[in-house]
């Protein structure tokens, strides 16, 4: 992998006029009663497999079921990602005034994320050129991550539009959660940048809001908390005793209790804990982890720790699943199990508790936003196997408990609508825009 450079693109070439390469439109076109959002997710294509690989989870639902939500409001939105696969068009329609736009910058294949900050110009000049051909004018600009915050911020001085970043993960609160793997400097350098010049900056939880105000600058005055939303359509309770005997046919399983566990099997998400919990528990349960693939390098690691520790027999290992497939699984489980080092939000918290499953989690970031010590699931306060075990021993030897957890499961998140987070992010809009836009009128 190459190293991530420690010097900053300089501003001017990413902030240099267009002039002399593609003629800038300086007349107005106004789109019958609409803003036009430019959305920016330079890394990872919100159409990504999720949990197949480390780019692609929770920010990739939460950019593409945005972006539709939107588009039903009336707001134009194109998202621009760089395009990594020749075999995809460039523009992909997504729904109602909501497209999917490839940019070109650097190769057309995968890249790791860290190999990405010198394409960031290029992603800059695609955008720019495809707005120009598209005879587009964008009100405001939204990226995601730090990267596309890289990117929005050269195309706002550029277009002279109002720029809103939502982060989703950044690096000194990584660091923090995982001291051992090293953030590069550049990195929260150019986060600290953004904050400050970006017009607001979307968080998802009070929690981080005041991580940002500590560790980046007093910024409170235009940090705006914003929810991310589920499908309350797709995830439901609904049809929980056919999921259940359809998971023990297919896997095999006995009448012991199933505890989930969906993600990434990335480090940061913690499934080397529940592996570590399963041999410390009293209580029999079978630990299904959906997530990643064969291909995945820490699914055979955490198949010889299993095996080390005397569990692999209730353990088992499903391939990452697509989001149509995944009510299913919640449906089934007893228990969802988070155990991630640090979460800004945890959208499969979310999307277990509107299927009507429990969620137990550790007191990190945004998690106690969702999760409801005693309510609707289970907080535990030191994240260590052994402090795991003990709450899932405790709650599997009370299923009474456990019914009413999971009574209140769905209740707890009715307002973590997408409907409810597009109403949310228009309103910010409106308040980023010059009287004057068409984004006033929205």
């Amino acid at each position: 992998m190459t190293a991530m450079p420690n010097a900053a693109i300089d501003p001017a070439m990413l902030l240099g006029s267009s002039e002399g390469r593609w003629p800038r439109i300086c007349e107005r076109h106004d789109l019958p009663g609409a803003a036009r959002v430019a959305m920016l997710s330079l890394h990872t294509s919100p159409l990504a497999a999720l949990g197949r690989s480390r780019d692609a989870g929770g920010m990739n639902v939460y950019v593409r079921e945005l972006a539709k939500h939107l588009g039903r409001r009336g707001i134009n939105v194109d998202i621009f990602t760089r395009w990594t696969d020749p075999t995809l068009d460039q523009i992909i329609p997504l729904g109602t005034r909501a497209r999917l736009i490839h940019i070109p910058a650097g190769p057309v294949a995968p890249l790791p994320k860290n190999d990405l900050y010198p394409h960031v110009a290029a992603f800059v000049d695609g955008i720019d050129c495809f707005a120009v051909t598209e005879r587009a004018e964008y009100d405001v600009i939204h990226s995601h991550y730090w990267l596309s915050g890289v990117a929005g911020l050269a195309l706002a001085r550029r277009w002279g539009a109002p720029h809103v970043v939502m982060f989703h993960t950044l690096a000194r609160l990584k660091q923090a959660a995982r001291p051992e793997e090293c953030e590069p400097p550049l990195r929260g350098a150019e986060e600290r940048r953004i904050i400050a010049q970006s017009d607001r900056v979307i968080v998802a939880t009070a929690d981080e809001r005041e991580q940002i105000a500590r560790l980046y600058g007093n910024t409170r005055g235009h940090l705006r908390i914003v929810p991310c939303g589920v499908d309350l359509g797709r995830f439901t309770p609904a049809g929980r005793t056919a999921a259940r005997a359809h998971l023990r046919r297919a896997l095999h399983l006995g009448d012991e209790p199933v505890i989930l566990y969906v993600g990434r099997l990335d480090p940061l998400k913690g499934a080397e804990l529940l592996v570590r919990a399963w041999a410390a528990m009293r209580e029999r349960a079978t630990l299904l982890i959906v997530g990643g693939d064969a291909r995945d390098p820490e699914r055979p690691r955490l198949r010889a720790l299993a095996r080390q520790l005397g569990v692999d027999h209730r353990i088992r290992f499903v391939d990452a699943a697509p989001q149509d497939e995944l009510p299913a699984y919640y449906r089934a489980a007893d228990l969802l199990a988070v155990a991630s080092h640090y979460e800004s939000f945890g959208l499969v918290a979310v999307e277990a508790l509107a299927s009507g499953t429990p969620v137990i989690a550790p007191r990190v970031g945004g998690l106690p936003a969702i999760v409801q010590d005693g309510v609707n699931g289970a907080l535990v306060c030191h994240r260590t196997p052994a402090h795991f075990a003990a709450r899932l021993d405790a709650l599997l030897a009370a299923p009474a408990h456990l019914a009413t957890l999971r009574a209140n499961a769905r209740p707890s998140i009715r307002h973590l609508s997408w409907h409810a987070v597009a109403d949310a992010v228009s309103a910010l809009y409106e308040e980023v825009c010059a009287p004057d836009l068409a984004c006033a009128s929205v």
